[in-house]
């Protein structure tokens, strides 16, 4: 198995004075194997609402790296099923959170969530919103399903992706956390090849950057052993001269060789 190094980049974009994103990048390594906890929450509502309803959903899977997944690591039987088991309450349990703090403040808020989960050779993802997951390798491929208005046109032909992405309402959610106490998420699970990246990015994010400039980027800085973060910064600023008008969220988790003392480890740099 190769070892990842980690990149993030976080930021408030050209013109909104508050960053409503949140994220979270959590690493581990047991007898059981290395495991990861990746996350991206870009939270809606008028003025700090949205940056709460984010902050609540990465609080909770905070406590739940230190508490939670602490006990089911000291199990003899620790694996992906119980992880799986785990998240699934877990996000309930955030989602009641985020709606009884909208209660609280009497507005409607809510946060997309994006969240990959890596154990050895394998990879869960629960997601719901517009935030978005790729897998990179050779080619990209978008591993998560955009849950706006304009996605579901498009699924249903009556739009091209192209006429989306200028779409005047190309920011309506039909989910996301916050709004229902049945939230309908899109799960995945999967095996990790030896080439196989992963990209985890708000709407702010590839909104300007095509999935082909993505591609190049991650293809170039593949090989670069610490210029990770280097080369999200770079997509960072490409994103920021086109006077970019959203918050910018993304964490790249890139796989590189083994090591000669035959160790994996994660890298994260901020």
């Amino acid at each position: 198995m190769n070892n990842f190094n980690v990149g993030a980049i976080c930021d408030t974009g050209n013109i909104k004075k508050i960053n409503q994103d949140n994220l979270l990048v959590k690493i581990g390594e047991t007898h059981f194997g290395e495991f990861g906890l990746f996350v991206i929450a870009d939270g809606m509502g008028g003025l700090s609402a949205g940056e709460v309803a984010s902050s609540i959903i990465v609080s909770n899977f905070k406590k739940w790296w230190e508490k939670d997944l602490s006990a089911l690591i000291n199990t003899d039987n620790f694996n992906l099923h119980l992880i799986d088991i785990g998240l699934k309450k877990l996000i309930q349990a955030i989602n009641q959170n985020i709606l009884d703090y909208g209660t609280s403040i009497k507005e409607s808020v809510g946060s997309t969530l994006s969240m990959l989960f890596l154990y050895n050779n394998s990879y869960l993802i629960k997601h719901i919103g517009d935030s978005r997951i790729y897998l990179i390798n050779k080619n990209i491929t978008k591993l998560t399903k955009d849950h706006s208005w304009v996605a579901q046109l498009v699924r249903e032909g009556k739009l091209t992706w192209k006429q989306a992405k200028n779409h005047p309402k190309r920011n309506v959610l039909t989910k996301c956390m916050g709004v229902s106490n049945d939230i309908d998420l899109y799960e995945l699970k999967g095996s990790i090849m030896e080439t196989d990246n992963f990209l985890l990015c708000s709407d702010g994010f590839y909104n300007y950057l095509d999935e082909q400039e993505i591609l190049k980027y991650i293809q170039k800085c593949k090989g670069s052993n610490n210029h990770v973060q280097e080369y999200l910064s770079s997509m960072l600023k490409k994103i920021k001269s086109k006077k970019a008008h959203d918050n910018i969220s993304a964490i790249a988790v890139l796989q590189h060789h083994q090591k000669p003392n035959g160790k994996r480890h994660f890298l994260f740099r901020q």
